[in-house]
């Protein structure tokens, strides 16, 4: 699983880390992944561990295998990778994707859960894409659900790109930065390329199909906030020709920081609280393949 969505400070890291420990407790064995590679990993102070012994500095300049990066944490049946310190350049991490990559997909665990950083780079977004479940962390506010499809477009068209063939990549990145005004929508673009091949799209509403998109409300404030969930996925079929999977909100809590500044998971520290329920709500019908009733 990725957690994505563009921009910080929607949740991302607080999701990743409470779900992950979510599952654990449902006897899952999970591995969280802090992939953020500017340099401001922080995965690690929502698990209640102080300072990680290793990280991905030592995967990119040292001799460690992945199994030399698994860390305990306070939680039984949770391990983590913890993010880069010292950060590394766009252009260095390119060179760099293929080889976490293979880390990635080496992993034995039932779940990987990975936090991916902030902005729709090319690398965040093929993280992202590797994923076979892929989350967005939304928040009731204007520019978080802008930025939030920013990330799913740029994210659906370099799928998209990937399930064309070099024939039709131009036309593809042409639709995606707008040099194409017949092209202003994705349904836009596979309707032309099924009047120039049919086969093409049907190979991306095959690869569409298992485009499987995950939605978390989080922050939620009001009782019609809740309702946005549903709103998005309107969105994401309108413009997409995908529906996300609903899978619930978690309301704004004021002790969220609190838990954070002991260095405490908060589903540890405060286990009653409304947030924990519907964290663990969001794991059992992650499990079950529900999506969330308001």
């Amino acid at each position: 699983m990725a957690i994505g969505g563009g921009k910080g400070g929607t949740g991302k890291s607080f999701l990743a880390a409470n779900l992950g420990i979510a599952l654990a407790d449902m006897g899952k064995r999970v591995v969280l992944v802090d992939l953020d590679l500017t340099g401001g990993a922080n995965l690690h102070t929502l698990l209640g561990v102080s300072f990680p012994e290793r990280t991905l500095d030592d995967l990119l300049y040292g001799e460690v295998d992945y199994e030399g990066l698994l860390l305990e944490t306070p939680i039984r049946g949770l391990k983590f990778i913890s993010g880069l310190i010292r950060g590394i350049s766009e252009k260095a991490r390119f060179r760099v994707k293929r080889r976490l990559e293979k880390v990635l997909t080496g992993i034995k665990a039932d779940y990987v859960v990975l936090d991916l950083g902030a902005g729709i780079s090319s690398v965040t977004l093929d993280f992202f894409l590797l994923a076979h479940k892929k989350f967005i962390v939304i928040t009731p506010e204007g520019t978080a659900v802008e930025n939030v499809y920013r990330f799913i477009r740029g994210a659906y068209f370099r799928y998209l790109r990937s399930l064309v063939g070099p024939s039709f990549r131009d036309l593809v990145d042409k639709a995606y930065e707008g040099r194409e005004v017949s092209l202003r929508t994705p349904a836009d673009l596979l309707r032309v390329l099924e009047s120039m091949d049919p086969s093409a799209v049907e190979r991306c509403k095959e690869g569409l199909f298992d485009f499987c998109l995950c939605v978390v409300l989080n922050q939620v404030r009001r009782n019609e906030e809740k309702q946005m969930g549903y709103s998005f996925k309107v969105v994401c079929k309108k413009y997409f020709e995908i529906e996300p999977l609903y899978l619930g909100y978690i309301p704004f809590d004021p002790k969220v920081p609190f838990a954070v500044n002991r260095g405490r998971p908060f589903l540890r520290e405060y286990p009653y609280t409304e947030v924990s329920q519907c964290i663990r709500g969001i794991a059992l019908r992650l499990l079950a393949g529900k999506e969330a009733t308001v």
